[in-house]
């Protein structure tokens, strides 16, 4: 048996490939920056403790990539490593932790585009930077227990219309924010 439609039962379905279109034009272009984050330890104390990691950012995708310097510690527009610590106590009685976290304010500075082509670094597909954290002069008067640590990178923060104009200028930059394995240590 053979039914009639109405145009009112069908205009859902012509309207809602329209608004999935509409909708993806305003995502953020993909990036095809590809970057790994790793961290390992450097130094360690008298005691065997971790006193400082080596943090390599490595391209390791098969396209150049443009990245700002990052900043180490505090999170920041252009892009950082953070090195996270949280502490607990190894006293069954003692129920305390913490961990640690900072903010920034806003500076004044040249254009994006002008960052980009005078201060950022082009990283070739295999080449990295690399940063050592002193974690020492952090968790050196701790009490006894057991700090946790990964490390972030958290990329430039960057609206379509930036993504875009970098593009068209031949830059790419990435977008993923990476974390590392959470290991542990103990404090003696």
């Amino acid at each position: 048996m053979l039914r009639a439609v109405s145009t009112a039962a069908l205009l859902p379905l012509l309207v809602f490939p329209t608004a999935i279109l509409a909708q993806q034009k305003t995502h953020k272009p993909i990036s095809l920056a590809r970057l790994e984050v790793s961290s390992e330890v450097a130094a360690t104390t008298r005691q065997g403790q971790p006193a400082v990691l080596r943090i390599t950012l490595k391209n390791v995708g098969n396209i150049s990539v443009d990245l700002p310097m990052p900043n180490s510690g505090c999170t920041n527009e252009d892009g950082s490593v953070i090195v996270r610590l949280v502490w607990s106590s190894s006293d069954p009685d003692d129920h305390t932790g913490f961990g640690e976290a900072c903010g920034g304010g806003v500076t004044d500075c040249p254009s994006l585009m002008d960052r980009a082509r005078d201060e950022w670094v082009h990283l070739l597909p295999g080449e990295f930077l690399t940063f050592n954290e002193n974690i020492h002069t952090r968790t050196a008067r701790w009490k006894p227990g057991n700090v946790e640590y990964w490390v972030t990178y958290d990329p430039p923060r960057l609206n379509v219309k930036d993504i875009s104009e970098l593009q068209a200028a031949g830059f790419i930059v990435p977008d993923e924010k990476l974390t590392t394995d959470h290991k542990t240590f103990p404090i003696h």
